[in-house]
């Protein structure tokens, strides 16, 4: 496959947006390091919405890579980025970070119309420039394959492995365990809302399970501001087999990876844990509510236990339509027949 840019003079800089969470910030950063691999002569840079994880960058000057849209200087010092780049011959296209986001694709419309950006490019929204059908299903896949299909490049298989674009080596072995450690993660950033939450009972019911089979070390962990309500409820509900919890607040990012990397079993709703664990090969029962399918990774090591009583799924712009999914909707029975498979399966 022979590249485009190797048929034409096009030295293009990748604009992609990104909202504010942790796991944005983990698939994107990845994603336009191996970007910059794939094509040597390109440069990535991120338009982001006040994400406050773009300081765990640790590979070049962050200022000149992130540019935080809903600042004004900031979103004039992209401006004048792309300004400058075009002067000297680059091409600008700008990428959605999520197929068919209608607030990125304004921001390019806005770059596009006072003249520092080129081409609009999305998945399947009808007013780009660029069109590029969407193909894989998770989303540094798609995006992968996107720039594959942009620009006739090949794109190395080990790519579509997430890493962690984080300072230290989160992927060393770790001495075993006289019992699995399986981690509980009740939290999301979106927590505020009810169909991105799973109800303490719930939760409840699952440890003592984990409990009453005694294979298992059991750790609750995370940095959410419900944590210590978590770990009232649970001491209230268990009585004596309260003792049998290990309660760890994790108060960075690089302890939240640290205490992923030690566990056997990841339980986690559909958060930016996930794509950590995911990122260090981790088994994962994933609870799923409203979020878009492309944002749930995918493997052999991964159950997503989904709300079946939806009647549509997978669009999260409709979190307060109840005919859409909500993890507060998924049951018991279906997390526990999770674990007892992984259990079952067990080397």
């Amino acid at each position: 496959m022979q590249s485009i840019l190797a048929q034409t003079k096009i030295t293009p800089i990748l604009l992609y947006t990104m909202t504010s969470g942790l796991g944005d910030y983990i698939v994107m950063g990845d994603l336009v390091r191996k970007v910059e691999t794939i094509l040597p002569q390109a440069k990535s840079l991120i338009a982001h919405r006040g994400n406050p994880h773009v300081c765990l960058w640790p590979y070049d000057n962050s200022k000149e890579r992130f540019y935080n849209v809903y600042d004004p200087k900031e979103l004039l010092r992209l401006i004048l980025k792309l300004k400058q780049a075009r002067r000297t011959n680059y091409t600008v296209f700008g990428l959605q970070m999520a197929p068919g986001s209608l607030q990125g694709f304004l921001l390019y419309l806005f770059l596009k119309k006072i003249g520092v950006l080129d081409f609009i490019v999305d998945f399947n929204l009808i007013n780009a420039d660029i069109i590029t059908p969407p193909k894989g299903s998770y989303i540094l896949d798609l995006h992968l394959n996107q720039i594959r299909d942009l620009f006739k490049v090949a794109v190395p298989k080990e790519f579509y492995k997430l890493s962690l674009p984080l300072k230290g080596d989160f992927e060393a072995a770790f001495p075993r365990n006289s019992k699995p450690i399986v981690g509980i993660h009740p939290w999301s950033r979106r927590g505020h809302l009810p169909c991105f939450v799973w109800p303490f009972k719930k939760w409840l019911e699952v440890i003592k399970f984990l409990l009453a089979e005694g294979k298992n070390k059991i750790t609750v962990f995370g940095k959410d501001k419900k944590f210590d309500d978590f770990k009232r409820f649970l001491e209230q509900n268990l009585g004596k087999n309260f003792r049998g919890i290990k309660f760890h607040y994790c108060h960075s990012v690089q302890e939240l990876i640290e205490t992923i990397q030690h566990l056997d079993l990841l339980i986690s709703v559909n958060t930016s844990v996930v794509h950590i664990g995911y990122a260090l090969g981790k088994k994962m029962i994933i609870l799923c509510g409203p979020s878009l399918d492309v944002w749930i990774p995918k493997g052999k090591n991964i159950l997503v236990v989904k709300d079946e009583d939806a009647l549509f799924q997978g669009a999260d712009k409709w979190v307060r339509d109840g005919r859409f999914g909500r993890v507060e909707r998924v049951g018991i029975e279906r997390v526990i027949d999770a674990i007892r498979y992984y259990v079952q399966h067990e080397k």
